[in-house]
């Protein structure tokens, strides 16, 4: 079993979101972040014509949400919800824009989290659920090890 993610899973997910890109949204322009536990990237990258504003947001969408332990779009919420400002949390890095999932393993343990930008909101928010059930398929069977 996985304790934080490795280079092989952050791969696999990049190769995954690059694919689903073609296969899944017309060969629209993204960006795909995987990071540690601790939210230090591990794996970027980014079609030809990914937007620029993407590239950023997207590795700071992954870093929230193992930061947070939460969906970036859940973290959105709770800042709505509550009417938050996001300088509470004092962390400029921080990004409440969906697109962002934590990864854990069968123990409820943070592995790491994964993010996707630059489609639409939602879009984001989509790709990345997939991205995240493919890779926890992945780790229940071991591909990672």
């Amino acid at each position: 079993m996985l304790h934080n993610l490795n280079q092989r899973a952050a791969r696999s997910v990049v190769e995954h979101a690059l694919k689903l890109s073609n296969e899944k949204y017309g060969g629209r322009a993204l960006s795909v972040a995987v990071c540690d536990r601790n939210g230090f990237l591990l794996a970027f990258a980014r079609t030809d014509d990914a937007k620029v504003l993407s590239i950023e947001l997207t590795q700071r969408k992954a870093y929230t949400a193992a930061r947070m332990g939460v969906p970036t779009q859940s973290f959105l919420q709770r800042l709505q919800k509550e009417n938050l400002n996001i300088a509470y949390f004092a962390d400029e890095k921080f990004s409440a824009m969906p697109g962002g999932m934590p990864i854990y393993n069968e123990d409820k343990q943070l592995l790491g989290a994964l993010a996707i930008g630059g489609i639409s909101a939602a879009e984001d928010q989509e790709a990345a659920e997939i991205l995240a059930a493919a890779l926890d398929d992945g780790m229940k069977n071991n591909q990672f090890c």
